[in-house]
């Protein structure tokens, strides 16, 4: 199953629909564009700024991405130029019902480059776009 950020938050930290996202990620093979990286750090010091979890539980957290990747349980997919250039296409593909943003279309674009199982996020214009594309959507 890929994941995205918007999903990444909840199973790293306690958000209210956390427990529905560990739900249906359940026993499933995860992978992530490897923009993961920066997104779940950026996403975390900004919970952090905000006071909604300590610097200590922001290390901890952190930790435990690392682990996960270390590990094998979440397999972060490198970016490369196909990747760009499909982002580029699922850009105007989606044009104009859909706004999709550039890290999102990498995230879709890394999706379609992999045999992952279902995408699987939060994301309202992520998931509309990746219904545009046919693509299989899970949760």
């Amino acid at each position: 199953m890929y994941i995205d950020t918007s999903v990444a938050v909840k199973l790293y930290t306690r958000e209210p629909d956390s427990e529905a996202c560990e739900a249906v990620v359940a026993g499933a093979s995860l992978a992530a564009s490897e923009l993961l990286y920066c997104e779940l750090r950026s996403a975390l010091l900004a919970k952090e700024r905000l006071r909604m979890i300590s610097a200590h539980a922001m290390a901890r957290v952190w930790a435990a991405f690392e682990q996960s990747v270390a590990e094998r349980r979440l397999h972060l997919v490198p970016l490369d130029g196909a990747i760009v250039h499909q982002a580029a296409l699922v850009l105007s593909e989606v044009h104009p019902s859909v706004p999709l943003r550039t890290l999102d279309a990498l995230h879709l674009a890394t999706f379609m480059s992999i045999e992952a199982g279902p995408l699987f996020t939060r994301d309202k214009r992520m998931r509309q776009a990746a219904l545009r594309l046919n693509l299989e959507v899970a949760g």
